[in-house]
């Protein structure tokens, strides 16, 4: 593999992809006492979709942009990424959003500080998530349609299906 002969598309799908792997073992969360990277829970799912994107980047031919059905798992892996890591988000929002100034002098007490929140990874993963996702849908085949790509993987996933029994 030649990276200076690769297409714009896979470019930017292989970085961010390698992007995203690696923010996954970035801090997500910080707390009083220490940090949670994103390999817990379904952050190891964004991990093998991230993987699973990356491998996308190298299928077919490198010189041209990615073909309609991986192509499609491509901007799917993206967006359920978006879709889990803004999941994450939102749930931990929520659950310290109760947290007054009462409850944080207690906290501060006890551990000696009151330090908690998001940390840089789960905001590099989205960002990185967002990247695939815009990058493969932007830098497409002009022949490329979500619902051309989808009719056509329901059709060979059919086929499979009959051609096991």
């Amino acid at each position: 593999m030649n990276f200076q002969q690769l297409h714009k598309q896979r470019k930017i799908l292989l970085i961010s992809s390698l992007t995203g792997i690696i923010a996954c073992f970035l801090p997500w969360y910080s707390f009083f006492t220490g940090s949670v990277n994103g390999m817990n829970g379904m952050g190891s799912f964004v991990f093998l979709l991230f993987i699973a994107a990356g491998i996308m980047a190298f299928t077919g031919d490198q010189k041209i942009t990615i073909s309609s059905k991986p192509w499609l798992l491509t901007i799917a892996a993206g967006a359920i990424n978006i879709a889990i890591i803004g999941y994450y988000i939102i749930r931990f929002e929520s659950a310290t959003s109760g947290m007054d100034t009462e409850s944080s002098n207690t906290l501060k007490s006890l551990y000696g500080n009151n330090d908690y929140g998001l940390g840089i990874g789960i905001w590099l993963t989205l960002a990185t998530a967002i990247v695939v996702t815009v990058s493969a849908y932007i830098f497409r085949s002009p022949g490329n349609k979500i619902s051309d790509s989808y009719n056509e993987l329901i059709k060979d996933t059919q086929k499979a299906f009959k051609n096991a029994e």
